[in-house]
C-alpha cells in the first residue's frame, strides 16, 4: 500500500493541502496542531476542511473517524475527486501512490 511512513506522510500533507492546511503534516508525521484539531472533532474548520483533515487522520492511523456520508455529501466535486483518486492509487499500490502524489503535487505549484 505505501512505501514508507515518509510516503505515508506525504499523502496526508497532501490532503490537509487540499484545503490550504498543508502546515498540518510534515516528513515526521501530523503536528500538534493536528493533534488538537483531531481531538476537537475538526474544531474550528469548515466542513470540508474537517472532512480533509479528519481523512489525513484516518490515512495516517484510522482515527480520524471521517464518516462517508459526509465525504459524499460534504465535499466539493474537487476534494471528492481528490479522495476517490487517492482511494484507486492506494489499490493500485506504492508506485500508483507516487504518482498520485506527482499530480497532487503539480496541481498545488498552479
Amino acid at each position: 500500500m505505501f512505501r514508507s511512513e515518509a510516503q505515508l506522510a506525504r499523502v496526508c500533507q497532501a490532503l490537509c493541502a487540499d484545503v490550504g492546511l498543508a502546515r498540518l503534516w510534515t516528513e515526521d508525521g501530523p503536528s500538534d496542531e493536528a493533534v488538537e484539531l483531531r481531538d476537537a472533532g475538526g474544531g474550528p474548520l469548515s466542513s470540508g476542511e474537517r472532512i480533509m483533515v479528519l481523512a489525513a487522520w484516518d490515512v495516517w492511523n484510522s482515527h480520524g473517524a471521517t464518516n462517508l456520508g459526509d465525504v459524499m455529501h460534504r465535499l466539493d466535486g474537487h476534494r471528492l475527486a481528490t479522495l476517490g483518486s487517492l482511494l484507486l492509487a492506494v489499490a493500485g499500490g506504492m508506485y500508483a501512490v507516487d504518482e498520485w502524489l506527482r499530480k497532487r503535487e503539480r496541481e498545488r505549484r498552479r
